[in-house]
């Protein structure tokens, strides 16, 4: 789980894949060669079926919200998988949506954040940059 929340990343060659490798980002192991944990704040990724580099869908929403004032577009959750992604720009609430990840179809109001909070998802993991 990335500790950078927001990302929405997608190779620019259309690959379904959903595999991407992270570049220049600290990793860190334990004395055996086992994953421990790896700050990815200002990393670059690519494809890992094409090798594009891939486009962080959310950061340029981001900061096209931030050049123009305006403000960011709704996020949706996945209830299948919970895989975060952005709303579409058509936005006709009467038909339905498909989760990219998994492919599973759920309504605008299925993806909202509910109004009742996060009580009945996991605990986010702990931040370990300090």
């Amino acid at each position: 789980m990335s500790p950078f929340p927001g990302r929405h990343l997608v190779c620019p060659s259309g690959c379904r894949g959903g595999r991407f490798e992270i570049l220049g980002a600290p990793v860190f192991v334990d004395t055996s060669g086992r994953y421990l944990d790896h700050r990815d704040r200002q990393a670059s990724f690519r494809c890992a079926e094409c090798q594009a580099v891939a486009i962080d869908l959310a950061a340029a929403a981001s900061a096209r919200a931030r050049d123009t004032g305006d403000p960011p577009p709704p996020t949706l959750r996945c209830p299948a998988c919970g895989d975060t992604l952005l709303a579409p720009e058509e936005r006709d609430e009467a038909v339905d949506l498909e989760c990219p990840e998994c492919g599973a179809t759920f309504s605008w109001d299925e993806g909202r954040p509910s109004l009742l909070g996060t009580f009945s998802e996991p605990p986010p993991e702990p931040d370990l940059d300090g």
